[in-house]
């Protein structure tokens, strides 16, 4: 028999009474991922199966049962290992919330949390993202998935997290990367060339993609992709049509785009957008 699809099972939940979060459950029998970053922090559980995923150049184990963390911006490519229906549901934390209970737990000066162990065994914390994960599935009374999501944050928190760094003086270095950040976003449906990114940075076009590469785990283009991916999922969470979203995006047709938007999510456009609350 042949393999089933890679995009046989996956779901988003969009819940508009938990600003800042975003639910995925999903399995995959083979690679769908190619490497990439999100903005929210992902915090999630493997159900079943294994991986072992590279973050940021390093190579983490996780096998069902396991919670594994991963901290915005940081490059990871989470694929099943060879001959394993990897299931998992996953949650896209936005990095306000995570602060905002942060300072509920430790004060007002507490300070955005790092999870310094990707890869932990917490089944009690398991058992309260499932039930998070349900009780948004089911629609559930606010007041219940609310308290679901604190309390499971807070223990993750707790358990497993420390004060991230305090604020940096920023450096020239910073200040270029940054540079290029903004350009890319407000030039996101036009074709940038290497040239006009180097000027943004006033740094040498090998300067720049030594350095962006080093700061982002990204080179440029792939970077721009997925800010391009990014601003399609929200547009797709509004209910934009396929087709106008991958103009809107900057992608030379809808089928460049789903291409592209399936390797940074796992997930067609359709799927993504389909998925959810209504």
């Amino acid at each position: 028999m042949g393999k089933t699809p890679i995009n046989e099972n996956v779901r988003f939940w969009r819940d508009p009474d938990l600003t800042g979060v975003e639910v995925r459950r999903s399995s995959y029998n083979e690679e769908a991922f190619r490497t990439h970053v999100h903005e929210a922090f992902s915090i999630g559980f493997i159900e079943q199966g294994r991986t072992t995923f590279d973050l940021e150049g390093t190579a983490h184990r996780a096998i069902t049962g396991q919670v594994v963390f991963i901290g915005p911006h940081l490059a990871h490519a989470c694929n099943p290992d060879p001959d394993s229906n990897m299931a998992y549901t996953m949650f896209y934390i936005d990095p306000a919330l995570l602060l905002a209970v942060a300072r509920e737990l430790f004060g007002p000066d507490a300070r955005i949390p790092r999870f310094p162990i990707p890869v932990v065994d917490d089944p009690l914390l398991v058992e309260r993202l499932r039930a998070l994960q349900v009780a948004i599935a089911e629609e559930a009374d606010r007041l219940e998935r609310e308290t679901l999501l604190v309390q499971g944050l807070a223990e993750a928190i707790s358990r497993h997290g420390e004060p991230g760094p305090a604020q940096e003086v920023r450096s020239d270095g910073r200040d270029a990367i940054k540079a290029v950040r903004t350009y890319l976003s407000d030039h996101l449906a036009e074709k940038v060339s290497l040239d006009e990114l180097a000027g943004a940075a006033g740094l040498s076009r090998y300067h720049l993609l030594r350095v962006f590469q080093a700061a982002t785990g990204l080179p440029p283009h792939a970077y721009q992709n997925q800010l391009r991916v990014d601003l399609g999922k929200r547009l797709l969470a509004q209910g934009m049509p396929v087709s106008e979203a991958a103009l809107e995006t900057g992608f030379t047709d809808q089928s460049h785009f789903t291409r592209v938007f399936r390797q940074y999510t796992g997930a067609t456009p359709g799927q993504y957008r389909d998925s959810g609350r209504s």
